[in-house]
């Protein structure tokens, strides 16, 4: 479920009819905003966080964007700062940022007129962010939907073998194949023109680019030019940094080559875009160079520049990023600000020093060395109770806002005072999973697993429903991502409700029982398995088989229980005792009762282990494809098996075909137990958060797949 942030009920805005306060300056036929209200949080990337907003203009126009704040996490700061010795830039640097907007503009433009059937989502403005102390790029909100998985092959390698050389092979092309077709043709014109860097965000090398392209009813559009990570790990993008003095490439830009690229198309690009298009991108390009150059010239960067310290131009630079940015974030204060930029001094001034100590402490010694109204704050704080008092109830009441936000703690849940309990859920908040600290320190959501957990061990009925609730809930899912063939979801749906799957839905519900203890039993796993990798002891790894035991021994109770009904539950036992893919147990099981929804249960457990990888999963990206595609090998062979046991049952088989799929399809009735109004209980809960949920994901008016979700 994605939370709301604590930014989906406050607006940012100025006196009617007065342009928004952007804290940066944008050219004059940019489009500013007089208000901006956030409407929910699509998702988080490794630099960005994606929001979708609605902002009104000067004229009252309301426009739907997405501002995309850069607030990377730790990995990809100091990934950066090993590379350029240097903060983020889209995140504290006005030039970089400008040169982001530009870039989109000039990218748009070149598109259009050299791959009229690719669009790129425009730039609307940016702005400073206080609370995210960042800066945010906005650009249109585009409706698409992501990458749709060809659909599934089980008989893939057979027709290969068995098929006869006289009948024609039918050639697919997947959608995939359209994409990295697409992107090719991108990743070459945005390198001829000199958008060297840009490429890198299309480019087929980089495994998760696919997720920076939607398909629109128009054809795809690039909804993310902004690079998370440096080129560094393909050696063309590497060349390519050589060859133009800088190294590793991100998001760079080649003066000449644009400049010259411009020149030698110019006629073809005015008869395309028109005159007036053709002066705004040269226009645009002329900044995007300007901004491109102030920005990297105030890094250090020493593979790129050496070592530029003694460099008048890399001095006056690199003192005005740094006043600039002190300034924005507070700092310093406006006597201080102007004292410093009417010095030529930094590297000896304590503000700058205290930069160097990374985290909180140096940042607080900064604002305390340069901010008088923060200095004279911190001394009312140790000598004030009633300033105390207040301070610590504004920091209680940001805290909590935030724990809710992040589903730790229960909507409504505040904190008034920094009491124990605050305490507690403060440490819990920084080396816990919110899903443990929400198991932790919520009553009732605690009381609801385990009475989940109790009724899935009890309750014949509760266990089919969550099963069936949980199998429908994944269909959704790829429904609203718009991962379905026309037809699948309607077709998915009555089959997960059919009656031939009574006894697999429950003993699936059974195996949730475990995924329930997952808030607990994760923090355990990972503590154990470091444990193991420090010690070498293989007791820590224990916590790691407890899913699996659990899985064994339900499978085990349901085959003793129901050992004269003739149900099959070989396949499940074996499967169940592996980690991690113990999950596919029953899906695997229910193969021969119903290909289709097993088939779509397998490909999508596929997927989300493919997205658990670091860097190289996530939604989208080619792994998570590749994983998809590659679930079709344990299809056939679990195909090939199923019909081969399948064709050995029929030969001792006394039973009508059709009498088998009589009794298989009777509906399976369940006695009436003492637990029966629990469940209806948890049921209804149950459906209510699903319900909940649907309608987070539907607040915005778009398609099915969020196109911003992944715009970070």
């Amino acid at each position: 479920m994605i939370h709301n942030s604590d930014q989906s009920s406050s607006t940012v805005a100025l006196a009617a009819k007065q342009p928004l306060d952007l804290k940066i300056d944008l050219p004059t036929t940019a489009w500013q905003p007089t208000k901006v209200t956030p409407v929910r949080t699509l998702g988080s990337g490794r630099a960005a966080q994606a929001i979708l907003v609605k902002a009104t203009g000067v004229d009252g126009e309301e426009r739907l964007c997405v501002e995309k704040v850069f607030n990377p996490g730790l990995l990809t700061r100091f990934i950066y700062r090993f590379c350029f010795q240097a903060a983020f830039p889209y995140q504290t640097s006005h030039h970089a940022i400008l040169a982001c907007y530009h870039r989109r503009r000039v990218a748009s433009k070149l598109i259009k007129a050299l791959v009229p059937d690719v669009q790129i989502a425009e730039p609307l403005y940016v702005r400073w962010d206080d609370q995210a102390s960042a800066f945010v790029l906005a650009a249109e909100f585009v409706k698409g939907r992501g990458i749709r998985p060809a659909a599934a092959r089980p008989d893939r390698i057979r027709n290969r073998i068995f098929a006869k050389a006289a009948e024609p092979q039918i050639q697919t092309v997947e959608e995939i194949d359209q994409l990295l077709d697409v992107m090719s043709r991108l990743e070459t014109m945005l390198q001829q023109s000199g958008l060297v860097g840009s490429g890198w965000q299309v480019s087929k090398a980089a495994v998760v680019s696919t997720a920076n392209l939607l398909k629109t009813e128009a054809g795809y559009v690039v909804v993310d030019l902004e690079s998370g990570i440096p080129a560094m790990l393909v050696a063309h993008y590497v060349l390519a940094g050589l060859k133009i003095r800088s190294l590793p490439l991100f998001d760079d830009v080649d003066p000449k080559g644009l400049e010259q690229f411009l020149m030698d198309h110019q006629q073809e690009l005015s008869a395309s875009l028109g005159q007036h298009d053709f002066d705004e991108l040269k226009a645009d390009s002329e900044q995007l160079i300007q901004h491109s150059q102030a920005w990297k010239h105030s890094e250090v960067s020493v593979f790129r520049s050496g070592l530029p310290f003694f460099s008048s131009a890399f001095q006056t630079l690199y003192r005005k990023r740094c006043i600039d940015h002190w300034q924005r974030t507070g700092q310093t204060d406006n006597d201080t600000h102007q004292r410093f930029t009417n010095s030529k001094r930094l590297y000896s001034r304590l503000t700058y020093l205290a930069g160097l100590v990374p985290g909180p402490v140096g940042r607080f010694v900064q604002k305390l060395s340069g901010n008088s109204h923060f200095a004279t704050r911190v001394r009312s704080l140790i000598f004030d109770s009633g300033v105390r008092k207040a301070a610590a109830e504004k920091f209680c009441d940001r805290k909590s806002k935030q724990f809710v936000s992040e589903g730790r703690v229960p909507a409504g849940r505040q904190f008034d005072s920094p009491g124990l309990s605050f305490q507690l859920n403060w440490i819990l908040s920084k080396v816990a999973p919110a899903t443990a600290q929400r198991w932790l320190s919520d009553h009732e959501y605690r009381k609801n697993g385990l009475i989940r957990i109790w009724l899935l061990l009890v309750s014949g009925r509760f266990q089919r429903a969550m099963g069936q609730l949980r199998m429908q809930s994944v269909i959704r899912s790829w429904q609203r991502d718009g991962r379905l063939q026309p037809g699948e979801y309607e077709q998915l749906t009555e089959r997960c409700a059919s009656h031939e799957l009574d006894e697999y839905s429950r003993c699936f519900g059974m195996h949730l029982s475990v995924k329930l203890a997952s808030p607990l039993m994760v923090p355990l796993k990972i503590g154990g398995f470091a444990a193991f990798a420090a010690s070498g002891n293989f007791t820590y790894l224990l916590p790691i088989m407890v899913s699996p035991l659990l899985r064994t021994l339900i499978t085990l109770t349901q085959m003793i229980r129901n050992r004269r009904n003739d149900t099959a539950y070989g396949e499940a036992f074996v499967v169940g005792m592996v980690p991690v893919l113990g999950t596919l147990a029953f899906p695997i099981q229910m193969y021969a009762a119903d290909r289709t929804l097993s088939t779509f249960l397998i490909r999508d457990a596929t997927a989300r282990l493919s997205r658990m990888i670091p860097i190289y999963g996530g939604q989208d990206s080619r792994l998570e494809i590749f994983a998809i595609k590659a679930a079709d090998l344990p299809l056939e062979i679990i195909d090939a098996s199923v019909n081969f046991t399948a064709s050995i049952r029929r030969l001792f088989s006394t039973a009508s075909v059709d009498s088998s799929d009589t009794q298989q399809s009777a509906p399976i009735t369940y006695r009436i137990s003492r637990w029966d109004a629990l469940a209806d209980q948890q049921l209804s809960l149950y459906k209510a958060e699903e319900k909940l949920e649907a309608t987070t994901d539907s607040v915005a008016p778009a398609s099915p797949s969020q196109p911003a979700r992944r715009a970070a």
